[in-house]
């Protein structure tokens, strides 16, 4: 529906759609806080975490990448379901290369490029040195006595917090950016006016 009525004022010339998307990414902005605060309260609250504040930004910005990623696919895809199944499948990828699962030194060389252009990499790895990255984590475990060792397990010892969300917050960026160059290129082949149909003004 809503395609539909920015296709008609768009090519009427009522807005540009690079405001349309800047509209778009602050109208994302209080549920994605929102939501990233109510996660941080239950999470919190159920599993006793490390430094709630950190959790909250990681999760604040990451909602802002999924939201501006999703909306650059639906810029893309006409049809809503593929759409959605296409970011289904997309978020699915990048939980599987964000380095839980495998290390990024196992990745085969022509998969590795993958590990930094998920968002959920730069996530992930802030929330486990929030939880790891500290002398008093202390484990009964011979392989792993400390957080420390928990992180170079994982090969994420190096981690700066502050650099990721720096990154998280240019990732959505990038992407409202390149929804925007979407929106140019799809209506600059659009150049006539879109009337109302004839007699719609009659009573």
């Amino acid at each position: 529906i809503e395609r539909a009525i920015v296709d008609k004022e768009v090519r009427n010339g009522y807005y540009h759609p690079a405001m349309y998307q800047i509209a778009q990414g602050i109208a994302s902005i209080p549920g994605s806080a929102l939501l990233a605060f109510l996660t941080t309260l239950i999470v919190m609250g159920m599993t006793g975490m490390r430094e709630p504040t950190w959790y909250f930004l990681g999760m604040f910005l990451s909602l802002l990448c999924a939201e501006a990623l999703a909306q650059l696919v639906s810029h893309v895809v006409p049809h809503f379901v593929i759409g959605m199944a296409l970011v289904a499948g997309m978020y699915g990828f990048f939980m599987l290369v964000q380095g839980f699962m495998l290390v990024p030194s196992d990745f085969p060389s022509w998969l590795r490029w993958t590990h930094d252009i998920a968002f959920h990499t730069y996530a992930w790895r802030s929330f486990m040195y929030s939880e790891f990255g500290d002398a008093s984590v202390i484990f009964d475990s011979v392989q792993l006595p400390t957080g420390f060792a928990v992180l170079e397990a994982y090969e994420i010892d190096d981690v700066n917090r502050s650099n990721d969300m720096i990154v998280l917050l240019a990732y959505a960026l990038i992407l409202h950016l390149c929804s925007i160059v979407t929106l140019h290129f799809w209506y600059s082949a659009f150049k006539g006016r879109v009337l109302p149909p004839e007699g719609s003004n009659k009573q």
